[in-house]
């Protein structure tokens, strides 16, 4: 097959090589990409007051270590939660054992026990700009102090939809991978109206439930679900018939 990989670098390269290896010939263009958060300088210092740290993405994990890294601070001894398996390896590949959900969504963080019994505990979570506010709005609910880093900066790139879906319709693209909803709703905004068509009839992989809803919300047919947002299960996802 021909996946589209819409994710920032180096996730899609490294993603578009894992694929070849397995025959298929991907396209990248990566729609955004992520930059250094405002509130890494902060982090040394939230992450020594905290009980529980809790990641929102593989994106946070990544731009928090290599801040970590280049202040000479290693992660401290915490308890450390996951949103989802792709998360927990990020943190894996840090020298951080996290635990994680298999329901990768604020709402299966949630069912964790370690999450049963906050109340008054000073809990960070890191995470990009903006986001859903679900997460913390609970965690409040059950009494816990939260607070936020911002770890990362979603930068959309500058792309003209019409080019972009000549390009992706000339290569062959019979299927796009949506890792999260920012970039399904990125994409639906840069395809062109004459695109609709071309749309409707490609394959598209998610990695959680909660991406599928809004596939379906947009009116799309309804996507694969990956078993989680691992590239191993997307693949496994576009290979499934």
């Amino acid at each position: 097959m021909t996946p589209l990989i819409l994710r920032p670098e180096p996730q899609a390269t490294h993603f578009a090589s894992l694929l070849r290896q397995a025959g298929h010939t991907p396209v990248v263009t990566p729609l955004l990409s992520m930059l250094p958060g405002a509130g890494l300088s902060g982090l040394s210092h939230q992450l020594a007051s905290a009980e529980l740290v809790i990641a929102i993405s593989a994106a946070a994990v990544e731009q928090a270590d290599a801040a970590l890294g280049k202040s000479g601070t290693h992660w401290p001894d915490k308890t450390y939660l996951a949103v989802g398996n792709a998360t927990a390896a990020a943190w894996q590949t840090c020298g951080v054992s996290a635990h994680y959900p298999d329901d990768a969504r604020s709402e299966g963080i949630l069912t964790l026990p370690e999450l049963a019994n906050i109340q008054g505990k000073p809990l960070l979570i890191l995470r990009g700009n903006g986001g859903r506010e679900y997460l913390a709005e609970q965690l409040r609910l059950r009494g816990a102090i939260v607070s936020y880093c911002e770890c990362y900066q979603r930068h959309w790139l500058a792309l003209d939809g019409a080019q972009q879906f000549a390009i992706w319709h000339t290569a062959g693209v019979d299927s796009v991978m949506i890792t999260s909803g920012e970039l399904l709703n990125r994409l639906l905004t840069l395809l062109p109206q004459s695109a609709s068509e071309w749309l409707h009839n490609l394959t598209l992989i998610v990695p959680s439930t909660r991406v599928a809803d809004l596939v379906k919300a947009a009116g799309l047919p309804p996507p694969r679900l990956a078993a989680n947002a691992t590239q191993a299960a997307m693949l496994a996802a576009l290979e499934t018939s």
